[in-house]
């Protein structure tokens, strides 16, 4: 297979910014051209800067861009720009050429001859293309560079949006879709989905289907667009935008166009009727009604609040094609739903039930089920990739198939005939085949049913992927469990603790678990533990709703020892005979940072949230995160060298201070939560791997438990500096008094206490710094008023 090494990003739009900026964070360099502005006077056509006006404008407004494209600021230092006229000529230098123009096939095509000028031979070429042929655009290429073609359909916005659609010819090599594949997972962190050279792909003819069949039908059962959004959002596991919120974020325009390229690319499509109108959306598109682009569209934000101080967001009504004021959807469903947290029981409660909700969702589901079941293998060739499209594409908890099965494959048969929906062929042939779900797991390996053999067939799964749900089908891998965390044997001499109770926040039951864990490895029964688990969240931090119930009590003892405890076990995994490998990512808070601290290595998802956010509930980190920011401070000053450690101090104090949390895992390093050396891995998927495979390495390297640091107090001086930097933030409004008193515990931390300068400390003297000023901050009215607001509207009150 071709290394890539070098990219070239042809077009410098939102979408072809976004894809450089994505490359950028996963390591791979870039040019990125775009065309010269027109009408240029002479004297700017000799400008470099002028005739790159476009392209360094797109890479500049990647810094204010929301959500941020980038993980970090300097990740902007490996795209370099030129446009078409002048630059193309760096192309040749390019492993991957990637063309994101406008929808254009004759512009495209202009670009690809533009591209065979200059490339490599051997170079790939691929098009972001949504909807034209791929065919089509290969048509007057070489057979050499037709063979090297493909279409890389990335969903928007590409660092967050796991999809990538590969697209082949009839004449790309096998080969090259391989390269492809390969790259674009495991280094770009995408899930592949294998399609069919179709109008719409694979996600989008799923999502256009699912789009026209709701709005065909949700008048018929006298439904509102807020009603409709309240079914098919979050309550059914898919993205909060729902359905009407979403086509707002596209555009109508744009959707418009979409549902266009099945209607007139499928005229064969049993469903082709559905792909025009309704006459209430034509008329919306005719009125400019457009979305967010044209500032309204189903909804419509007003400058108004209710009560609570929220925006008053305006629905339209679909008869008048008015706004009006905004309809509070009521079904039983979703009321029964509110408090359920698992995915299972929301789907049976919002498919099964006999309330109008409940219908329209099944009766929504059972003809998305069939379209996609008549889908295969015209758009993709199996089940896997008809799911992971919904997946991964539009951010869906589990696909259409999965979904039937946690319905229970019968029951959905039989209620689909009850409302007089027939069965897909890929059902039929499952019922006929005796089987009753279209996935298993057999031997810890996962199947799903194969049509054409009537058999299952193993899901293809990358290596370096491990799904501990798997593993855990194998009684004897699940070494000891509570309601909180589980130890699994990962093989190979490997323990994994896996946290798996509500947000995985920090108990005595995860803690416990954790101590188990080192245990098993000082008694030589494993070589070495990695903390992962693969919930939607890392850890959210400690359960303070215990430590709320300790403080009303006034149960002090019961407050120091959940400290105590938290800072026993993690010294106990920093010092251990052992290596331990953390795998935080998504939301890590608190505890949650402070435990991967003390691991020996971190892999850090790139998309992981973190940061030592105690400040929002009015304390300071106390399970050893105070102290690491110290000890991590201070490795910048190397021994025997007169080094001003402030400017690192400084930036641990910041970070506490202020509660930062860094939106990737690359800035949660540059913030100083974890090491430069520490490992940042775009796909979430090969995490538990990676730290597996890390863990050994440390394991065949020969581990040793590393030396405590020699730390000594930093005086009087750091000390006045910080406490007047924050006494200056309280005259100008930033900080209240309460936010002073908490500065000052953490400033008493990370200076040593009141020792003097130079006086040697040890870890356990900050540790006992911590538990002193966490304690303190308990006894305070206003550290409580911030905790029970914490509790009760999940956000932080500044007091």
């Amino acid at each position: 297979m071709r290394e890539i090494k070098r990219v070239a990003v042809l077009g410098s739009g939102v979408m072809g910014a976004a894809i450089a900026a994505h490359l950028a964070n996963c390591g791979i360099p870039s040019v990125m051209l775009d065309i010269v502005p027109p009408n240029l006077s002479d004297s700017d056509k000799k400008k470099k800067a002028k005739r790159n006006a476009i392209v360094d404008g797109a890479k500049k407004a990647l810094l204010k861009a929301k959500p941020s494209p980038i993980y970090t600021k300097s990740v902007l230092g490996l795209i370099e720009t030129g446009n078409f006229d002048d630059d193309m000529a760096k192309i040749a230098d390019c492993d991957w050429i990637i063309e994101v123009v406008k929808e254009d096939l004759k512009i495209k095509k202009l670009v690809y001859a533009n591209i065979a000028k200059h490339r490599a031979a051997g170079s790939i070429v691929t098009s972001n293309t949504s909807g034209i042929p791929i065919k089509a655009m290969a048509t007057d290429m070489t057979e050499e560079m037709s063979a090297h073609f493909l279409g890389t359909h990335f969903f928007n916005p590409p660092r967050y949006m796991k999809l990538l659609e590969i697209i082949p010819s009839p004449n790309t090599k096998p080969e090259v879709i391989e390269t492809m594949a390969a790259f674009c997972e495991n280094v770009l962190g995408k899930g592949i989905v294998y399609a069919k050279d179709t109008p719409n792909f694979v996600a989008n003819r799923l999502l256009t289907f699912a789009m026209q069949y709701i709005m065909h039908e949700m008048k018929k059962d006298g439904l509102s667009v807020e009603e409709v959004d309240a079914l098919t959002g979050p309550a059914i596991g898919h993205a909060s935008s729902a359905t009407f919120r979403t086509a707002d974020l596209v555009g109508l325009d744009t959707l418009n166009l979409v549902v266009g390229n099945v209607r007139n690319g499928c005229p064969d499509d049993e469903r082709v009727d559905l792909m025009s109108g309704p006459d209430w959306f034509d008329k919306m598109v005719e009125k400019g009604l457009l979305g967010n682009k044209s500032g309204s569209g189903f909804y419509k934000k007003t400058k108004d609040r209710d009560e609570k101080g929220k925006r008053i967001i305006l629905g339209l009504d679909l008869d008048t094609l008015e706004y009006r004021a905004p309809i509070k959807a009521r079904f039983d469903c979703t009321g029964a739903v509110r408090n359920v947290e698992g995915i299972e029981d929301k789907l049976k409660i919002m498919n099964l039930g006999e309330d109008k909700g409940a219908q329209f969702v099944f009766k929504q589901f059972a003809n998305l089920a069939q379209y996609a079941g008549n889908r295969i293998p015209e758009i993709a060739d199996d089940i896997v990739n008809i799911d992971n499209a919904t997946k991964w594409g539009f951010a869906w908890e589990v696909g259409i198939f999965e979904t039937w099965d946690i319905l229970g494959f019968d029951t959905v048969c039989e209620k689909m005939a009850a409302i007089g929906v027939e069965l897909p062929a890929i059902a039929t042939a499952l019922k006929e085949a005796g089987f009753s779900s279209f996935y298993r797991v057999e031997n810890g390996v996962e199947e799903y049913f194969d049509p054409a053999s009537k058999s299952y067939k193993a899901v293809p799964t990358n290596p370096r992927e491990i799904k501990l749900a798997n593993i855990k089908t194998d009684s004897t891998k699940l070494v000891a469990t509570n309601d909180s965390a589980s130890l699994i044997d990962m093989g190979d001499g490997i323990v994994c603790c896996e946290f798996h109770c509500k947000m995985n926040v920090i108990d005595p039951d995860l803690t416990g678990m954790l101590n188990q864990g080192v245990d098993l490895l000082e008694a030589g029964k494993f070589d070495g533990m990695i903390i992962a688990n693969q919930g939607p969240h890392f850890c959210a931090g400690a359960n303070i709703f215990l430590i709320l119930g300790e403080i009303m009590q006034k149960n002090w003892d019961g407050v120091e020892g959940a400290i105590r405890g938290l800072q026993g076990t993690c010294m106990r995994m920093k010092y251990c005979n052992a290596p331990v490998v953390a795998a935080p990512h998504h939301y890590t808070f608190g505890g949650g940072v402070e435990l991967c601290q003390h691991a020996d290595k971190v892999v850090l998802a790139g998309e992981c949230y973190a940061g030592l956010v105690e400040m929002g509930v009015g304390l300071l980190p106390a399970g050893g995160g105070t102290k690491e920011m110290h000890v991590r401070a201070m490795e910048y000053c190397a021994p025997n060298v007169e080094v001003d450690s402030f400017p690192f101090i400084r930036r641990a104090f910041e970070a506490i201070g202020q509660a930062k949390v860094g939106t990737s895992g690359a800035e949660v390093i540059e913030l100083g939560y974890y090491r430069s050396s520490d490992i940042v891995l775009p796909n979430y998927e090969h995490q538990i791997s990676k730290a597996k495979a890390v863990c050994l390495g440390m394991v065949v390297a020969g581990y040793t438990p590393p030396v405590p640091p020699q730390l000594k107090a930093l005086g009087d001086g750091p000390a006045a500096a910080f406490k007047t930097a924050v006494w200056g933030m309280q005259q100008n409004g930033w900080a209240s008094e309460h936010d002073v008193l908490i500065a000052s515990k953490v400033i008493n931390v990370l200076v040593g206490g009141d020792r003097l300068a130079g006086t040697p400390i040890t870890e356990q003297d900050l540790l006992d710094l911590e538990c002193e000023g966490f304690l303190s901050l308990c006894g305070t009215e206003k550290t409580v008023e911030r905790i029970q607001h914490m509790l009760m509207n999940n956000k932080p009150l500044r007091n």
